[in-house]
């Protein structure tokens, strides 16, 4: 498995305010996917989170969906 760090500066996107309703979270998550998901919202010209959120309501309808 090969380690590496990358920082990347990228510019506060303009005209986005936090939702006042969040919570933060903390999970230990596998270092590759995490730098996976980031490379993915910088190409995206998104912000990690936003990325993140949308994976964790993609599985809840996926195990919802099941259910049904």
């Amino acid at each position: 498995m090969t380690h590496f760090a990358a920082f990347i500066m990228v510019p506060a996107m303009p005209g986005k305010s936090p939702d006042p309703i969040r919570q933060q979270i903390g999970a230990r998550v596998d270092q590759e996917l995490v730098t996976e998901v980031r490379v993915l919202a910088l190409r995206q010209r998104r912000r990690f989170n936003e990325v993140i959120e949308e994976a964790l309501k993609d599985v809840l309808k996926k195990y919802r969906d099941k259910a049904k």
